[in-house]
Parts: C-alpha cells; structure tokens; sequence
C-alpha cells in the first residue's frame, strides 16, 4: 500500500512488474497481495468486467494507508533492528571462525 501510496497506476502489471525488480519478489506473490487488498477493498484495478482501470487505493484504502503512514517509521526502526541484530551476530560468528 505505501508503494501504491495516492498514485494512479496505469496498470496492475506493470505495478508488479515494479515491485519483482525493485524488491524481488515473485510475480505471483505480488499478484496475490493486490488480489488480497481488493479482496478488503482497499485497492481497485483493472479486470475482464473494467478494463483500462488504473491501480489505485479506494477511499478505504486511503483511510488505511494514513494509519500505515503514521507507523511507517517506527516499521522501518522495527526492521533496521532486526537486520542490525543479524549481521551482528553473524559478525561475531565469524570472528569466532564460525563460517556462519
């Protein structure tokens, strides 16, 4: 959601297309997350009945993506911790000789 953010996005596709070069993830993970978010009705996108339609957050989606927002520093903290953790203990593995 924060990577669709208040953008219009001309298609699903090429949405997912951008999110398996930027962060590597699988097409089908990608293509299951939006279908989930319609799903809640947070995010709108084209189908056989509409086609055309941009990729875009409904209002609800919108109301959401303020709350997501809000957090979306802590989030970061959260994981910047998580992986600050990791390679620190993987450093001290090493320096003990354990190849990790």
């Amino acid at each position: 959601m924060l990577e669709i953010g208040r953008d219009r996005i001309d298609t699903a596709s090429s949405f997912v297309d951008y999110i398996q070069d930027s962060y590597g993830f699988s097409k089908s993970s990608a293509w299951y997350c939006l279908n989930k978010l319609r799903e809640l009705g947070l995010v709108e996108f084209a189908n056989r009945d509409e086609p055309g339609k941009p990729l875009l957050l409904t209002k609800a989606g919108e109301h959401e993506l303020c709350a997501i927002e809000r957090s979306k520093i802590e989030l970061m903290s959260h994981f910047n911790n998580i992986l600050y953790n990791m390679m620190t203990q993987r450093n001290s593995a090493i320096s003990r000789g354990w190849p990790g």
